[in-house]
């Protein structure tokens, strides 16, 4: 049943959506108790975790620590005016060029970097990840499901379909899906449109503009008609209808008009994926030169800093390091701007004055993300682990489902001769990308590194039993 659970949340959430029709709202169904009485909350939370180890292992998740604080940080701020703001929420971007974002029960948010992109305002972003917010908030896919309960044997063989994906079976999932998709077309036209309301709210709750959500809405519907053929994903996901715009504008016209500019952060993650394309860096960071001289920037600092990270690309560091030192005297408190200058010195071959300003990074910000994974990063690659590992232990503490932390802290161990903490730390490297079994061996070599250790060898046995119920709880029953 789980496993048929984590395929169906994956249709629901990615499978497209019935368009929306001319009449009235659709009020979502009163269901009590009955929502709950198929999934708890907690049960929600477990299927999301389970789909999130998954997905790492079919999904290009962007590995960029300053990026997941973004996401972070933009989506607490939404969460904290949500009906449920004690749910810890894990916003995370996807390598994905397609403008799109998706939602998992349990607290999960994805973000396409194409969305990333093509958001022409914070404020744009904001309302995507408001309306998916309210997806989990409002329990929209337990509730389906206690909608559509008799229709278990659909959602069987959509799980032998998805189970053959890849070996010609894309036209049975198509099938399977679109069966269902007809049983439950009213309820999702009425959790789109909830969504929708409730998504106005929070951005104007935590301080934007409502109106991005219906012009960002008008926008995806203008680059459909203008494109026909290559549909925005967004739209795909999300059917957008005139209807369905003017609800929501006149839902966000009810909020008194508000500028409100964007953030540096925004525009910085913004120039950093830029920056990243898949080209020639020296043809990027021309691009950004040409943009700076132009003036043909939405922000001339962030601009400067893309041109920094494509010209560090390009491994012309001496140009590198005058944008850096331009950049860090206009925003000295700016980590964005420290972790480049020390990113700078590293690839250039200055270890020692590299490191130097991490160091001096992290003594003001110790408890910032995305400066722990690098400072930690850099301290292995010269061999000075005992330095890292409190970092990474510091870092677990805040973020302890991070397999990047745990794969670094393995290193660490490794190298500081704690064979069985090292063996430790990577199966949960490896079970939180989705390879129990490989973590089940991890934990097996660690248990016999761990000596007369009784504390070291319980605690590795307790994890062992924990992975080996949860692999006999998925596994499908004769």
């Amino acid at each position: 049943m789980q496993r048929l659970l984590i395929v169906l949340l994956a249709l629901v959430l990615a499978a497209p959506a019935p368009p929306l029709g001319a009449a009235d709202p659709i009020e979502l169904p009163d269901l009590g108790d009955a929502s709950a009485a198929v999934i708890s909350p907690a049960q929600e939370r477990k299927l999301g975790e389970e789909f999130m180890r998954q997905a790492r292992r079919s999904l290009a998740f962007v590995n960029d620590p300053e990026i997941a604080a973004y996401l972070d940080e933009l989506g607490g701020r939404l969460v904290a005016h949500s009906d449920d703001p004690d749910t810890d929420f894990r916003f995370f971007a996807v390598q994905d060029s397609t403008v799109n974002a998706f939602a998992v029960p349990g607290g999960f948010i994805g973000v396409h970097t194409g969305l990333l992109l093509a958001a022409q305002s914070e404020a744009e972003l904001a309302s995507v990840l408001a309306h998916e917010i309210a997806h989990v908030t409002q329990r929209h896919i337990p509730r389906m499901l206690a909608e559509q309960q008799r229709t278990l044997p659909a959602m069987a063989a959509l799980l032998a379909a998805v189970l053959l994906a890849g070996r010609g079976a894309e036209g049975a999932v198509a099938l399977t899906a679109a069966t269902m998709a007809q049983q439950g077309i009213n309820f999702t036209r009425a959790a789109e449109e909830e969504a929708d309301r409730i998504g106005i709210r929070l951005l104007a709750e935590a301080g934007f503009d409502p109106r991005a959500m219906p012009a960002f809405f008008e926008r995806m519907q203008r680059i459909n008609r203008h494109n026909e053929t290559n549909l925005p994903e967004f739209l795909r996901t999300h059917p957008v209808t005139t209807s369905r715009i003017a609800d929501s504008r006149a839902r966000a016209e009810r909020y008194p008009y508000k500028q409100v500019p964007d953030t540096l952060a925004f525009r910085l993650v913004q120039a950093k994926l830029r920056a990243a394309a898949p080209a020639d860096p020296a043809e990027i960071a021309r691009g950004f030169a040409h943009n700076l001289a132009q003036g043909r920037s939405a922000h001339a600092q962030a601009e400067r800093y893309g041109y920094a990270l494509a010209l560090l690309r390009a491994r012309e560091y001496a140009a590198a390091r005058t944008q850096a030192q331009a950049l860090v005297r206009e925003a000295p408190d700016n980590m964005f701007y420290r972790t480049l200058q020390a990113e700078i010195e590293l690839a250039a071959g200055r270890r020692d004055a590299g490191l130097a300003l991490y160091a001096r990074a992290y003594a003001r910000e110790p408890g910032y993300y995305p400066l722990a994974v690098n400072y930690a990063r850099a301290l292995l690659a010269a061999q000075r682990a005992r330095q890292a590992e409190p970092i990474l232990r510091d870092a677990l503490k805040r973020r302890p489902d991070d397999p990047v932390l745990y794969q670094l802290l393995s290193q660490a161990s490794g190298a500081l001769g704690n064979h069985a903490e090292a063996h430790r730390a990577m199966a949960e490297h490896y079970y939180l990308n989705g390879n129990a079994g490989a973590a089940i061996e991890q934990l097996e070599l660690a248990r016999r590194r761990a000596g007369d250790n009784y504390y070291l060898q319980a605690s590795i046995d307790a994890r062992l039993q924990a992975i080996r119920q949860e692999l006999a709880t998925l596994s499908p029953r004769e």
